[in-house]
């Protein structure tokens, strides 16, 4: 997906790739999409990758709810993240969304009940570079690409993957 590599590449640090979800939110079903980044370690990215997402359901780590969580920028996962040294930056379908500002976020600790109602979770922290969102189901992240800080993946340079090229013809024909 060349929109989330475009992100990835020219907006990694210190950028919101778009507005705060409810100043760009549509009504329209299948039309109601967003970027969210997601930060773990490498071995739970590839296990993602191999599977899918698993929906978090820890008291500890459900401020909003039971899901799978995302910030709005790869620099909103920094203090988020319980793992390191792998970023997923993917599409999602955000269905219905429940807002939750910051006097209500914990009413939703370790539950879902907001799931009748709603699709995501998004909570409105009075720092807007620390939104993050919550959805309800793994069927609502449209497609998704993953990247691993380079300490992590030795393959990179094993495969001389670290080098820029410019053809990719193999002289095979």
């Amino acid at each position: 997906n060349r929109l989330l590599e475009h992100i990835l590449i020219f907006h990694f640090r210190g950028f919101h790739p778009q507005a705060r979800y409810f100043d760009i939110q549509r009504k329209e079903p299948g039309e109601n999409r967003y970027i969210g980044f997601h930060q773990t370690d490498p071995s739970s990215a590839i296990q993602i990758a191999h599977s899918d997402f698993r929906i978090s359901t820890n008291y500890e780590s459900t401020m909003i709810g039971h899901g799978v969580y995302f910030a709005r920028s790869m620099e909103g996962t920094e203090r988020k993240a319980n793992r390191h040294g792998a970023y997923i930056c993917a599409e999602i379908d955000m269905g219905e969304v429940l807002k939750l500002d910051p006097e209500q976020r914990n009413l939703y600790r370790g539950k879902n009940d907001w799931w009748d109602t709603h699709d995501t979770a998004y909570f409105c922290h009075t720092d807007q570079r620390l939104d993050e969102f919550c959805v309800k189901s793994r069927s609502q992240i449209l497609n998704w690409i993953i990247v691993i800080e380079k300490e992590f993946d030795t393959k990179v340079e094993t495969y001389g993957l670290d080098k820029e090229f410019n053809d990719t013809s193999c002289w095979c024909i």
